[in-house]
């Protein structure tokens, strides 16, 4: 690398878009030359002051309308692979181009989003989040149109419905509550198989969701009641609801 093109690469650096070797040549540069020093400096606290012009807290009545319509929403089709050159085969410089490239995404990103290049893990794992969601979706989408899927409802104790559909080709049941009252902090709702007056958990329900289980066995029905945070291994106290499975479809 020349000194010319060293004295282009602040703005890559800036933003950790430069390779391991080039970041070790430009650090060895930046040593020497005050103005690039500097030159870095501003590219740093620029994109710092977009990001931060620009960040908004998502409302919080965001969270529950996504978990809300993700039982609604179908799955987005496969993407098309694209194939992309190997680097390693680039000369070195289009791969410099590339780099200059990324660092100016990375800034748009930052510009229109507020988000920071160290906040990259934290959008990985709500992308994660996300594609978990959609295949639970999925699942519970695939229990509403069994063939064999029946379904009740009953109201809940203290306010309230709940509905159950039951698929047992698919091993699957969904627990929906709607109107239920809000639980302070110390405590949660908690689904459970009812084993012939034996009740075997089916999970914690989080608030606006639908509790979606396996592992049907010789279940009756299903039940619904208060426990700690995290559930209980069994019930603390009454069902706040009972509903039986209806017979299955001829």
């Amino acid at each position: 690398m020349t000194p010319a093109d060293l004295h282009t690469m602040t703005g890559a650096y800036a933003v950790h878009a430069l390779d391991e070797d080039e970041q070790r040549e430009f650090e060895q540069h930046l040593t020497v030359c005050p103005a690039c020093a500097q030159e870095v400096r501003g590219f740093r606290e620029t994109a710092a002051r977009l990001a931060a012009a620009v960040a908004e807290t998502p409302a919080a009545e965001l969270r529950r309308r996504v978990l809300d319509g993700i039982v609604t929403v179908r799955q987005l089709p496969p993407e098309v692979p694209v194939r992309l050159p190997v680097v390693g085969t680039a000369p070195r410089r289009a791969r410099r181009f590339t780099a200059f490239v990324l660092a100016a995404c990375l800034a748009a990103l930052g510009a229109l989003g507020g988000v920071a290049v160290d906040q990259y893990q934290d959008a990985r794992r709500a992308e994660r989040a996300v594609s978990s969601e959609r295949e639970r979706g999925a699942r519970i989408e695939a229990v509403l149109a069994a063939p064999d899927a029946v379904q009740a409802s009953a109201p809940v104790a203290g306010g309230g419905t709940a509905r159950v559909i039951v698929s047992r080709a698919l091993d699957r049941t969904v627990l929906l509550m709607s109107g239920l009252p809000t639980l302070p902090n110390a405590r949660v709702y908690q689904g459970w198989y009812n084993d012939n007056g034996h009740m075997r958990s089916m999970g914690v329900i989080r608030p606006g969701t639908a509790l979606l289980a396996s592992a049907i066995d010789r279940a009756s029905g299903v039940g619904v009641t208060v426990e700690p945070p995290g559930g209980s291994a069994e019930p603390s106290g009454e069902p706040i609801v009972l509903l039986d499975f209806p017979a299955g479809r001829a």
